[in-house]
């Protein structure tokens, strides 16, 4: 999934050793590192790491490994899938491989990722990792990545707009409704006044609702899945989310999130669900307005349990070794160091990323806390090889629609999308 700027990423490691053109098994570490000899390629995502954290990685690697070459090469988002179905088809793909959490699926389904199961435990921080990268990394109860770091979502909003309106940010579903009629109310002479501003394709957002109250996208039992957006729980969050939107949002009810930041900085919006980087967004020079940094804060969504939050979906990116490598050891130990306790440490304080496990949440400062804190408690979508087929038939976004715009009544909306949603990632249309 592509968090845009720094949250996704995709790093490729192209190992071309000497010993790669001759085929066979992958070879072993050898007791002596410095007898190990080559070249590692490493594919990351444009905006993944700082430079300054790869060259540290490869500095560390180079020390152990003094005669083997690391080659980072930086991939782009808009044509990430086409290559990497090349290169995994061919005879030496990357060594190392950044994937978009959504995407391990479907490589792993093709036999394209090493199954590290047996090495997770070499891995530092495993038994913290966040729970929704775990998740995407796991596939048929085999661990066939690393989780790299994350980005969630959280409600920013106005604080002057809160103060003057005499409300506090809510601990409670009930609550945030509460607080956004009394800013509806406040705000009552401007027609453009949204506050909480919900594009209605904004599935994301929509994914808290139903996971808060029990639901779920879809289950899988015996090899099967089974949509179960129709069940009564999922069907409650939406509920419970449609009443939101209809009193509370005067966004576009078609249209999608990719314009919200633009529009909370026009001054008609109290409240947007986002992810943290919109912080800059918002108050940028460019699109934004920079005199409203002081006057934004953040909280968690809130759920229905008051003094709880609802779990958030987690974009991010994972990190795995392709099957073929020749030098799956040296890979894998490669992502050790960068996923290691140093290295993530400086993901969270430079690269300003959630780091992958809740041992280093603690690293978020100022509003980017709320975002960190926020990733305590995440899902996960399907974790199924044809997801992406369920994201490219726009079946989530279509059924917010139609139920926003009250083309379908909920029980009938969700049982159209539950039906597709079956079909599609069992292998239909």
């Amino acid at each position: 999934m592509n968090l845009r700027k720094t949250w996704l990423s995709v790093v490729t490691v192209a190992v071309a050793l000497v010993a790669a053109a001759c085929g066979g098994n992958p070879s072993p570490v050898s007791n002596n590192p410095a007898n190990e000899t080559g070249t590692l390629t490493v594919w990351l995502m444009n905006g993944s790491a700082p430079k300054s954290v790869v060259d540290g990685v490869n500095a560390d690697f180079k020390t152990k490994y003094p005669n083997v070459t690391v080659n980072v090469e930086i991939q782009q988002w808009g044509d990430i899938g086409t290559k990497l179905d090349t290169a995994f088809a061919g005879s030496t793909p990357p060594d190392v491989i950044e994937l978009g959490n959504t995407l391990v699926a479907k490589y792993a389904a093709a036999g394209a990722l090493e199954d590290i199961s047996g090495k997770k435990s070499s891995f530092a921080n495993s038994g913290t990792w966040l729970q929704s990268l775990t998740d995407s990394c796991t596939v048929a109860k085999k661990l066939y990545c690393v989780p790299y770091y994350a980005g969630s979502r959280a409600i920013i909003y106005r604080k002057d707009f809160f103060t003057a309106a005499g409300v506090a940010p809510p601990d409670s579903l009930d609550g945030l409704l509460t607080v956004g009629q009394k800013l509806m109310t406040a705000h009552s002479s401007d027609p453009n006044f949204s506050a909480l501003y919900y594009p209605g394709k904004y599935w994301y957002a929509a994914l808290p609702f139903v996971w808060d109250f029990g639901g779920d996208i879809a289950s899988q039992s015996g090899g099967k899945w089974q949509g179960t957006l129709s069940s009564s729980s999922s069907q409650q969050g939406l509920t419970t989310l449609n009443n939101m939107v209809s009193k509370l949002s005067r966004a576009d009810k078609t249209g999608d999130e990719a314009k919200q930041d633009q529009a909370f900085a026009q001054g008609h919006v109290a409240m947007i669900i986002a992810n943290g980087w919109e912080v800059g967004v918002i108050t940028s020079a460019t699109g934004g307005d920079p005199s409203l940094a002081d006057k934004l804060g953040a909280f968690p969504i809130p759920s229905h349990v008051s003094g709880q939050t609802a779990p958030v979906f987690l974009g991010g990116s994972d990190l795995g070794v392709a099957t073929k490598s020749k030098h799956q050891s040296l890979a894998n130990d490669w992502i050790a160091m960068l996923t290691g306790s140093k290295h993530m440490t400086e993901m969270a304080t430079v690269g300003g990323v959630i780091p992958n496990t809740t041992s280093m949440l603690g690293l978020g400062t100022g509003l980017n806390a709320v975002f960190y804190n926020a990733a305590k408690n995440s899902k996960f979508v399907p974790n199924s090889e044809n997801w992406a087929n369920v994201e490219n038939a726009n079946v989530l976004p279509d059924m917010l629609v139609k139920i926003f715009t009250g083309q379908q009544k909920i029980p009938d909306a969700t049982a159209a999308a539950s039906t597709r949603i079956t079909s599609i990632l069992n292998g239909g249309g």
